[in-house]
């Protein structure tokens, strides 16, 4: 096979599900290698295990509903408070764990890079979806990012149609035979993260800040900024003398 012959064949449905593949595979795999150098094990491993527990408990959960579940939500905190590298462990075991109960294909490596993506997104945009301390999530933002992934997520997913019966036809029946369930899934993360992102937020945030000395050594620069104003009020008060401390009292008594 010469040059020009593999150059054809990578335009086809068939190559380009190759590749594609290939190459969002790298980038995962990076992420996850990433992940496996960085993490520690205890604390860290056990709650990334909890975490991608609890988002596939949620999925199986949501099951009934069509396209309608808060695990892109989840993975959006948790890129958000966490990082992509621990977003991307969290949605690899959530797209292995959930599918034991859903059902595996092709379609898991997909849903896993899509995940993994999600994270990423939030990890990048955090400077706007939180205040300028932290504390709080914004949550229009929020839920526009997540409106977004309702569609991309799926979209990404439907690629495996690429894979499974490389035709350009079959993809795009699945795209358009699934824009309804992607409006569906949109619209749902919109809502839970009305319902579910405050209370998210400040569960990471807290677990964040009391684990910082332990196991978090890199901590955002907004986070360290309002700890250091705190630290530096708190000192400021400490220092400040009483107005009536070098007033001598007449009686002889001061």
């Amino acid at each position: 096979m010469n040059w020009q012959e593999i150059v054809d064949w990578a335009s086809t449905p068939g190559g380009i599900a190759v590749w594609l593949t290939l190459a969002l595979g790298l980038f995962f795999g990076t992420l996850l290698i990433s992940v496996d150098r960085r993490m520690r094990l205890g604390r860290e491993a056990a709650l990334i295990a909890l975490l991608a527990a609890v988002a596939s408990a949620s999925r199986v959960l949501f099951a009934a509903l069509p396209n309608v579940q808060p695990v892109t939500l989840f993975i959006l905190m948790i890129g958000l408070h966490l990082g992509a590298r621990r977003a991307t462990a969290v949605a690899m075991l959530t797209a292995l764990l959930s599918n034991m109960a859903l059902g595996h294909g092709p379609w898991t490596f997909y849903q896993a890079i899509a995940w993994a993506l999600v994270g990423s997104s939030s990890a990048l945009l955090r400077p706007l979806l939180v205040n300028w301390d932290g504390t709080k999530v914004r949550i229009i933002p929020m839920a526009i990012l997540a409106f977004i992934w309702g569609f991309l997520f799926d979209w990404i997913v439907s690629m495996s149609a690429l894979a499974i019966y490389q035709s350009f036809e079959a993809f795009l029946t699945f795209i358009l035979a699934g824009l309804i369930f992607d409006a569906m899934h949109a619209f749902g993360n919109v809502l839970f993260t009305i319902w579910l992102a405050p209370s998210l937020h400040s569960l990471l945030w807290l677990h964040r800040r009391h684990e910082a000395g332990r196991w978090h050594q890199e901590l955002p620069n907004d986070t360290v900024a309002r700890e250091v104003f705190i630290s530096d009020g708190n000192a400021s008060q400490e220092q400040q003398k009483d107005p009536f401390s070098e007033i001598t009292r007449l009686d002889g008594d001061g």
